[in-house]
């Protein structure tokens, strides 16, 4: 058995909610945090063989943090049936927590975000109410991240309309939970609350929060946002698809915005999918120097 990489550390949200983070130690580079998507948790970044975009940014000096959000992973406590995990909670209080974990570790120091999936809604999400925290963010890099599925497949009528839409909210009704792991669908479960906030914004409705209100489209529009690296697979249909990634950076407002498509011939031996863009042993050798670049065009004095 693989030894586990990285230090595990614990962030305390309040009394009853830890949030379990990973810290793969660089070499006094900047700091870098990493946060998942939806049915996943903080593994989409590492491995227990120690692969994955977290250790092998950490190996070229950066101090990364990989968090597993609250309801999954190894924090506390796990996701059972009836807990309502909610959206809003991740926004506000879950990612401001773990913006203070870097100050405090990392204090007036620059440092960069890392999302995969809809954790690029959550990360966009969260500055927008507290944006104090972008004098400090010098960078954003987003794996396969959009909020609205625009696009009209086969595969997305079968997975997104049929069954995220229509079977798993049945599902959640008697179980409590959305089994996302046993439907094959993701690496962890979700809540019956979250896949109501994540429906309500995926097929194209308001920005706004659902508990508070809080108009994140409009939030958003009015700040002064770092560079941005957009990255999406040729091979993601429907999940993060270079149209729907290229819109989410258009939400943001004016920034500086690069996207980037991994097609076979363009530097890449293969299309890629949605979660393959980092955990495809190739993505090591094709797109990860890429990051590692625009990473270190943008770290001052590193």
């Amino acid at each position: 058995m693989f030894e586990t990489p990285g230090n595990a550390l614990q962030v305390s949200v309040d009394d009853q909610v830890r949030l379990h983070v990973r810290h793969f130690p660089g070499q006094g580079g900047p700091a870098i945090l990493m946060v998942h998507g939806l049915v996943e948790d903080g593994r989409i970044f590492w491995s227990r063989g120690g692969q994955g975009l977290a250790p092998w940014l950490a190996d070229a000096g950066y101090e990364v943090y990989v968090a597993d959000l609250r309801g999954r992973g190894e924090s506390e406590p796990p996701l059972s049936r009836g807990l309502q995990v909610t959206q809003h909670q991740l926004i506000t209080e879950d990612l401001p927590a773990l913006f203070e974990l870097i100050a405090q570790r990392h204090p007036n120091q620059p440092w960069f975000a890392v999302s995969h999936s809809w954790g690029g809604v959550w990360l966009a999400s969260a500055l927008a109410r507290q944006p104090q925290w972008l004098q400090h963010l010098t960078g954003q890099v987003h794996f396969a991240s959009k909020r609205v599925v625009h696009q009209r497949n086969w595969r997305k009528r079968l997975m997104i309309d049929l069954l995220w839409c229509r079977i798993a909210p049945l599902i959640g009704l008697f179980n409590g939970l959305i089994p996302a792991r046993a439907l094959g669908i993701g690496s962890a479960d979700e809540s019956r609350a979250m896949l109501r906030a994540n429906l309500a914004w995926m097929n194209g409705g308001q920005w706004r929060d659902l508990e508070d209100g809080f108009d994140y489209a409009l939030a958003v529009k009015t700040l002064a946002w770092p560079p941005g690296l957009y990255l999406a697979g040729k091979n993601d249909h429907y999940l993060g698809h270079v149209d729907d990634v290229k819109a989410f950076a258009r939400e943001l407002g004016e920034h500086d915005a690069q996207v980037v498509l991994l097609k076979k011939g363009l530097g890449c031996s293969r299309n890629y999918g949605h979660n393959d863009l980092l955990t495809h042993p190739q993505a090591t050798r094709e797109h990860f120097p890429l990051v590692l670049d625009w990473l270190g065009q943008r770290a001052p004095g590193y």
